[in-house]
């Protein structure tokens, strides 16, 4: 993992134009990068607004010097990424002069102190609200090509299946553990936690690591709300600890006397936010990532009506009903490992219905259901897929729905992944070959999308029962890459021999 870009949620950006002359610069830095690991400090304005415009994927608090704020904070306050503003005063400058009003202003300081006390206030707050949503209609995707957001639910679905199909063992273990201390290598603090995790950590502990927000708890967090694999398979072994911890502990809940029951998430969103969950009422939810959530309504409640010093945010009361007689088996939630018992995570497969959103006693109400319908949508990509070529696996599945997304050099990655994962069968080699060319094809890289088809062909065409559909899908692929090539006469004799088999597979079934 390199520091270019933030693995976190949450980018700090200090701006200080007179910076340089400041005494206790170092302190400073010190202070803030035990507060938020990656934190970045600029002088110049126009550098600092397009590093800002460059950040799409992290909330940004934005600390600036009084003496700045008139020139930067116009260009910036409307960026979405851009999530609080601190503004400080050292030298207590008269501020009565300053006029900003904006909802995503947290406060003016005089003292440092008071700053990062508010700034990791705000990190926290963060932390607890910040999850994304997927609403997709269970609906289309019967009649209609994936959407979006079907494409979305499905990344989940066949992320956790592939969880179980990796590779894992102690070297894997320490190369997530050599990854963490490279990106932390400046970090003091998370060093040593890392150090406590290569000496003391046991898989049956999972949870507690988790919940200690860690470096784990930070980095597998976004990786998950962007859909990063990348990432995550640094990260599979303390992963699928997480999730098979999940299916043995989500065995007690069903196995309690109760069929049915309710918890709740106490949240703040945006107005737009809300009416986004109005517009899609009756549809499907997913929450890109575990999802932590109260067994007790009154807490859930006092965590939505907690203050905010950002005007712009409203409470919301989430509720949820679990029907334990209607789920699948593999729809996994259960309690957290905490003194009280009471809270429950759910797996990051499980999707909801949306039931309704309304306001109730002076606070907007959101009523979900746990819901199979993500379960439902995966089968019949899996057997819609299989129809287009026979047997895929899970992985090949999951690489091929990286390259529908448009993440070419991930899917590309992955595939390569699977190459080098020695428990391959030689079909599965084969398969993975043709999907590894498919993307370079995508990609424009044609000299080495064609090796790898040829070499998929060769494998195929030698396997008993003979794989026609499969062999001609790869043949047409090579006159395709051919055509673009402008070989036409070349790719002309390729087509004629993917038709001829094609004629043969369709004429035998």
């Amino acid at each position: 993992m390199n520091r270019t870009t933030n693995k976190e949620d949450i980018t700090l950006i200090w701006f200080d134009s007179n910076m340089d002359s400041n005494d206790h610069l170092e302190q400073i830095k010190k202070k803030l990068y035990q507060i938020n690991d990656y934190t970045i400090f600029h002088t110049q304005h126009e550098s600092c607004i397009t590093f800002i415009q460059s950040i799409h994927n992290e909330k940004i608090l934005f600390v600036s010097s009084i003496y700045d704020v008139t020139q930067i904070l116009p260009h910036i306050t409307t960026l979405p990424q851009i999530d609080s503003i601190f503004i400080f005063n050292w030298e207590k400058v008269n501020n009565e002069h300053l006029v900003f009003n904006n909802s995503k202003l947290i406060g003016i300081y005089n003292e440092f102190d008071l700053l990062c006390l508010s700034i990791q206030e705000q990190i926290d707050f963060i932390d607890q609200h910040l999850q994304t949503f997927s609403f997709f209609d269970q609906d289309q995707y019967l009649t209609k090509n994936l959407s979006k957001q079907t494409i979305d639910l499905l990344w989940f679905q066949l992320y956790h299946d592939v969880l179980f199909d990796l590779t894992y063992d102690e070297k894997v273990k320490q190369e997530m553990i050599d990854a963490c201390c490279f990106y932390y290598r400046d970090n003091i603090n998370e060093l040593e936690m890392i150090e406590n995790f290569k000496k003391e950590y046991r898989s049956e502990e999972v949870f507690q690591w988790y919940l200690k927000k860690s470096c784990f708890y930070k980095i597998i967090k976004k990786a998950l709300r962007t859909k990063d694999f990348n990432q995550l398979y640094i990260f599979r072994y303390f992963m699928k600890d997480l999730i098979e911890s999940f299916a043995r502990k989500h065995q007690k809940i069903v196995q309690s006397d109760k069929e049915i029951f309710f918890i709740y998430r106490g949240m703040k969103l945006t107005i737009h936010q809300i009416e986004q969950f109005k517009e899609n009422e009756g549809k499907l939810i997913s929450m890109n990532g575990f999802f932590i959530t109260s067994i007790l309504r009154s807490t859930a409640l006092n965590h939505a009506l907690k203050s905010s010093k950002r005007t712009d945010l409203i409470p919301v009361l989430l509720e949820i009903q679990c029907d334990l007689k209607h789920l699948d088996n593999n729809i996994y939630f259960n309690e957290l490992p905490t003194e009280e018992q009471q809270e429950i995570l759910f797996d990051l497969n499980v999707t909801f219905r949306l039931k309704s959103v309304r306001m109730e006693e002076e606070i907007w109400l959101i009523e979900m259901i746990v819901s199979n319908e993500g379960q439902k949508i995966k089968e019949k990509y899996i057997k819609d897929s299989h129809r287009q070529m026979e047997d895929l696996s899970i992985k090949a599945l999951f690489g091929r729905l990286m390259s529908d997304m448009g993440q070419w050099n991930q899917s590309q990655q992955f595939f390569q992944y699977l190459l080098n994962d020695s428990y391959s069968k030689n079909e599965d080699i084969a398969k993975i070959e043709y999907s590894l060319g498919e993307v370079l094809q995508w990609k424009g890289e044609w000299s080495e999308a064609r090796k790898y088809f040829e070499h998929a062909y060769e494998r195929i065409k030698n396997l008993k029962p003979t794989r026609i559909k499969n062999s001609a899908d790869i043949i047409f692929n090579i006159g395709e890459i051919l055509y673009l090539e402008g070989k036409y006469e070349e790719a002309l004799d390729y087509y004629e021999q993917a038709l001829s088999m094609r004629k043969e597979y369709y004429s035998s079934t």
